[in-house]
């Protein structure tokens, strides 16, 4: 509740206050056990912001990621302002594939920083919520690592909150 009440918004003169919120969500199988909950703790989420902004201009988008060779990698559903066509989106999402233990958890947050058709302006609260159980990979010379992901978050204004799945230590 904490972490939410920082999102509500003053509007600017003569303007409605917009937000824009990605959850980027770990869809392996380890999440098999986990992932309604996930998908329960990113509604709660996502109602809560606009029902705490009913005056603002929402778009939220979802970013569901796996591991390389499994039948994604990652797979977007842009920002949009239907709430509900989001929420569908994200019930249809099944945890399979992964395999090994870290996932690509760093490309998963470099497309929803980088690739995401974010407002631009600084008038825009950013947010992103990285939800997983696994920890990144880091031995894949090809991907984005997450320190310059969230150095470019930081360069935009976007905030970026991870919300931890399960209890293990090493994610």
């Amino acid at each position: 509740a904490a972490l939410l009440s920082t999102i509500a918004l003053a509007p600017a003169a003569n303007a409605k206050p917009a937000v824009e919120v990605a959850f980027v969500l770990d869809t392996t199988g380890s999440m098999g056990g986990l992932i309604e909950g996930a998908k329960r703790k990113i509604w709660s989420i996502a109602t809560t912001i606009a029902d705490s902004n009913p005056d603002a201009d929402i778009r939220m988008g979802l970013v569901a990621y796996r591991d390389i060779g499994d039948e994604y990698v990652t797979k977007i559903f842009g920002l949009t302002a239907d709430i509900q066509d989001l929420y569908a989106d994200l019930l249809n999402l099944k945890a399979r594939g992964g395999g090994d233990w870290p996932e690509s958890v760093n490309e998963a947050l470099d497309v929803a920083v980088n690739k995401l058709q974010w407002t631009g302006g600084g008038d825009v609260r950013r947010i992103v919520f990285l939800v997983g159980d696994a920890p990144p990979h880091r031995d894949d010379a090809q991907e984005a690592k997450y320190p310059t992901t969230l150095a470019v978050a930081r360069q935009n204004n976007m905030i970026v909150n991870a919300v931890l799945a399960g209890d293990a230590r090493d994610t």
